[in-house]
């Protein structure tokens, strides 16, 4: 008897539009259709749902059961946003089991077959479109002694639906106990394709874009049978299709059907175009428990037109207020999506779109809907893709790094375009954030929706609002700045960034949100003037530019290579600074300024009457500093050496106040002697590991310290022979506090 072909469909755990939803329906029918028609054995593994029994064992997974391994592994690459980790995973997989075909499939496979089986590609097989017919080759040829090496397979489209076997959804029996753990909503394909050709979408990457529906008996019982195999109650259902319900007959009778079978789902989900909705459907919608979502992707008929929305646009958009109208009346809740900085948008379009956002979601008798919104992302295989020359030379659209499957930050790499001439990455997020944050924060108040799900809707009402929150966004603008750096541009970055008022914004948001732990770490008042300073200083021009998302957090960060510079933690400003009770007026240098942070914050302190001056030795640091402090006219920080007195500015030698960067030994004598006896220092003293700050004095009766917490600060970047000057040992009633160490 032939050993049945044994065959592993696995699913990495997308990060894209199949993400958090439970069921990969894709892979029961494929699954299924193998054990029908291909005579295979099959197993499923889902990677998301796995981790829910611990840390994944790799090598035992592709193992299997008996540790007999797998003459097939078919990796679902349904996302480009998948392809570097299913990549390493077949890797992974071809060491181990070097005979075993390894195919890759999905959208981003169907988008670049070629590579998925170049030389240096793991995979043997590419499989374009739907992978049914070509996934029964594959195992034919294993069985048949003739595996199939660097081929590309499809597309082969299936016409009726109804000839593939109903799903056996007990492929997915490993993970029946579990899934109502790690998911809520479930999901289930009832039609394939799309005709219509949006712009930015991958959906024509599979070559066959006619819609074809299952029967309706077929596609009711798709539903039937999950609910028998999961128990679908407290579940919402995602019906998976990129277009559902395109024939008004096929919608409307699966609606009544729907209805009349009352399966106890919490809500239904789909999407469907705005104009296939008519009051009717609403109605049928209504009784049959379904939400639903738009792809409206703009409020201004001019941008649809760019993002080949058919039809009349501005009926379209008018179509989308009635809907919204009628939903309320029918209680059907639905969710609109558009998207920011599509190739052609400029700053007018986005106005245009937030301003009919504002109006849609302002209906003084409430909405059933919510709005997402999404940044341009390039996708493999879209039309735009395909011809990204006509928008670079149409609209002077730059996608700054069109191949970014293959770099290690899709999440960034993929919506790094500037829309058009008139309109940069950078500015298309201001814009975002200025425009459609107040729509967004606005929709949870004026939502009317009482329905089963209704806090479904809200969770994604405030998703939303997260997606676009202080530290999400001051991620991506520290993407941008390290990839700029990273791609050459670091000059150009670093002349714009002190403009980008975007950047400001955020970043003292969050220097804000810290404060409190700052000022109760350092002992002072959340009023103290060194925490306002903390606030307002805009810590971000000061550090590397790969360094910017890390600025508002309260930590130490490197400004070179040589771990002998930093841009000292927030506390060890906060704390330095109190204990020299900078004040206005004052007159302060600032030793080992480094990037001039500290030097920006003594000047906010000491006010316009004070002055600050800093002396670092690394002239870049101080080429660097003198740039970011522009503007500041009671600050500089200039080239000198921090421990020779001789190289601070001759004219400016008469300080009150002294702040010291680095650690010593003990204070040189040299010191006191420019500096005069009514000068204070803080200064880190002692060894590395042994630090303590110190507040010295000169006065009539000698030099004393007062010795406080234990710090950890660089060492100082150049040893001169100068005498130390004596200290007196501190009395016994010195204050120390414990500051934790700092760099």
């Amino acid at each position: 008897m032939t050993r049945k072909v044994r065959v592993l469909l696995l699913w990495p755990g997308s990060e894209g539009a199949a993400a958090g939803n439970f069921g990969v329906p894709q892979l029961v029918l494929l699954g299924t259709y193998l054990q029908v028609h291909g005579g295979a054995d099959v197993e499923i593994r889902d990677l998301a749902v796995e981790r829910a029994f611990g840390a994944i064992d790799f090598t035992a997974l592709l193992g299997g059961d008996d540790g007999r391994g797998y003459d097939v592994i078919a990796f679902s690459v349904y996302s480009s946003f998948d392809w570097l980790k299913c990549k390493a995973l077949a890797e992974l997989a071809r060491a181990q089991w070097p005979d075993a075909v390894l195919v890759a499939g999905g959208y981003h496979a169907s988008a670049r077959p070629l590579e998925m089986i170049a030389e240096d590609a793991p995979f043997d097989v590419a499989v374009v479109g739907e992978g049914e017919r070509p996934l029964v080759t594959i195992v034919d040829s294993v069985r048949g002694g003739a595996p199939l090496r660097k081929v590309v397979l499809g597309p082969e489209a299936i016409d009726d639906l109804d000839s593939l076997p109903p799903s056996n959804w007990s492929l997915l029996g490993r993970y029946q106990k579990i899934a109502r753990r790690v998911a809520s909503q479930a999901q289930v394909y009832l039609s394939r394709g799309c005709p219509f050709d949006c712009a930015f979408c991958m959906e024509r990457a599979k070559r066959e874009t006619s819609w074809r529906p299952l029967s309706i008996e077929r596609a009711v019982e798709e539903i039937e049978s999950l609910h028998r195999f999961l128990d679908l109650r407290t579940w919402t259902l995602y019906f998976g299709d990129a277009l559902f319900g395109m024939r008004k007959s096929w919608r409307r009778k699966f609606l009544e059907e729907l209805a009349r079978r009352d399966i106890p789902v919490d809500k239904y989900w789909l999407l469907i175009r705005v104009d296939m909705v008519e009051d009717e459907d609403l109605r049928l919608f209504g009784a049959a428990n379904c939400g639903l979502g738009f792809g409206l992707e703009s409020g201004d008929p001019r941008q649809l037109a760019t993002i080949r929305k058919s039809g009349r646009l501005d009926d379209y958009l008018d179509r989308m207020e009635h809907i919204s109208e009628r939903a309320r009346e029918h209680d059907v809740p639905w969710g609109a999506n558009i998207i920011c900085g599509h190739p052609g948008e400029t700053e007018q379009t986005m106005r245009t779109s937030a301003a009919y956002m504002k109006r849609l979601f302002a209906n003084p008798r409430g909405v059933t809907g919510f709005l997402s919104v999404d940044p341009f992302r390039l996708y493999p295989g879209s039309p735009i893709d395909a011809d990204r020359g006509h928008y670079e030379r149409t609209y002077g659209t730059r996608f700054h790094y069109p191949q970014w499957w293959d770099e290690g930050d899709p999440e960034f790499l993929s919506e790094w375009v500037d829309p058009s001439a008139e309109l940069s990455w950078s500015r298309r997020e201001q814009l975002q954030d200025e425009l459609l944050t107040p729509v967004l924060a606005s929709i949870e108040g004026n939502f009317v929706y009482r329905g089963k799900a209704r806090e479904y809707f809200l969770r994604a009402v405030r998703d939303q609002i997260a997606f676009g929150s202080a530290s999400r966004r001051m991620h991506d603008f520290g993407r941008y700045y390290a990839w700029m750096k990273y791609t050459g541009r670091a000059r150009q970055a670093a002349a714009e960034r002190p403009e980008h008022t975007a950047l400001a914004d955020c970043a003292e948001t969050l220097r804000r949100a810290v404060l409190a732990k700052v000022g109760a770490q350092v002992g002072v008042a959340l009023d103290h003037p060194v925490l306002e300073a903390i606030a307002v200083v805009p810590r971000e021009r000061f550090v590397p530019l790969d360094e910017v998302a890390a600025s508002v957090r309260d930590q130490a960060i490197a400004l070179d290579d040589s771990g002998l510079a930093t841009v000292s933690a927030m506390h060890a400003y906060a704390r330095s600074f109190d204990l020299l009770e900078v004040g206005p007026g004052d007159r302060v240098l600032d030793l080992g300024a480094g990037s001039g942070y500290g030097t920006a914050l003594l000047a906010h302190l000491v006010g316009a009457e004070g002055r600050v001056v800093g002396v670092e030795i690394d002239p870049a640091l101080v080429a660097a500093a003198t740039v970011a402090l522009e503007g500041i006219a009671t600050a500089e920080v200039v080239v000198g050496d921090a421990i020779d007195p001789t190289t601070w500015p001759a004219a400016t030698r008469r300080w009150t106040k002294v702040t010291v960067g680095f650690g010593l030994d003990d204070v040189p004598d040299a010191w006191f002697d420019a500096l005069g006896d009514d000068a204070v220092i803080i200064v880190p003293l002692g060894g590395r590991d042994s630090q303590r700050l110190v507040r010295v004095r000169r006065t009539t009766h000698g030099v004393v310290r007062e010795v406080f917490d234990p710090v950890r600060y660089v060492p100082v970047r150049r040893s001169v022979a100068v005498k130390p000057v004596r200290v007196e040992p501190p009395p016994p009633s010195a204050p120390s506090r414990h500051l934790p160490v700092v760099d």
